[in-house]
């Protein structure tokens, strides 16, 4: 049975979703910022853990002030709200995309409250050599948008997710949780560069789909396992495989837990 609570958090309140039964799993959303993406594979993972996904602030059901500054640290603030909202000292932690880079934020300022990590194809675009480019990309898709032309830049967004033959499994994001994605998330989103010295010996992954092979998502993931020390895990699928693929991709988290 799936419980829902709204948990504030800094002039926000946040509505978090709880399946399940076992020590506590929290799967940060990306871009977009809705939770019931993971709602299928939290289902899989159920008989495992007590999985609790949320959308965070200013995204889906949670509210905030939609004219603050995006603030990474205050993201991973809220992370943290939940986990101990929901009565836990720490928690599992999964992050996919956006959410994956909240989540090693999060492991930056808060370790104590994450017990193992894993971060799916975090877009954390400093760590690549050739970053300048790839960012000059993410730009391109915010002046898109900026420039009134909302479905040229989700176009564009989506031209660079490798693996897909149409839009994203799952359901859709409601336009306006879109269009605060595209202009005022993302160019933040793609600089965040994560604070390795303070990330290393903790018990993280890096993960990436197969599908995504190559994509700049996937090579952040590649170049943060190196720089951190720390186990490179393949899922089989793409950037939303938690969404068309549930059974497998549940499989591979934990399988990738196992790891950290």
């Amino acid at each position: 049975m799936t419980q829902i609570h709204t948990i504030p958090s800094e002039g926000a309140a946040l509505q978090c979703q709880v399946t399940g039964r076992g020590p506590l799993l929290l799967m940060i959303p990306g871009g977009g910022g809705t939770g019931q993406r993971y709602a299928r594979v939290a289902e899989r993972l159920s008989d495992r853990f007590t999985v609790a996904f949320y959308d965070r602030r200013c995204c889906g059901q949670s509210r905030g002030d939609r004219t603050a500054p995006f603030d990474m640290a205050q993201q991973a603030r809220d992370a943290a709200a939940v986990i101990r909202a929901l009565g836990c000292d720490s928690a599992d932690v999964f992050g996919n995309s956006g959410g994956a880079n909240v989540a090693l934020k999060l492991a930056e300022q808060a370790p104590e409250v994450i017990d193992r990590l894993v971060v799916h194809e975090p877009p954390a675009l400093p760590l690549l050599p050739d970053a300048a480019t790839v960012i000059a990309s993410s730009d391109r898709i915010v002046a898109a948008f900026r420039a009134g032309d909302p479905k040229a830049a989700f176009g564009i967004f989506l031209s660079e997710i490798r693996g897909l033959d149409g839009p994203p499994p799952g359901p859709p994001p409601e336009p306006r949780d879109m269009a605060f994605f595209l202009g005022h998330e993302l160019e933040h989103i793609c600089r965040f560069a994560p604070d390795l010295a303070r990330l290393r010996g903790q018990r993280i992954v890096a993960a990436y789909g197969v599908g995504s092979e190559g994509a700049y998502y996937a090579r952040t993931a590649a170049e943060l396992a190196t720089h951190l020390g720390v186990p490179l895990h393949r899922f089989r699928g793409h950037h939303f495989s938690f969404a068309d693929t549930p059974d497998s991709f549940a499989e591979d988290l934990s399988t990738a837990l196992d790891l950290a």
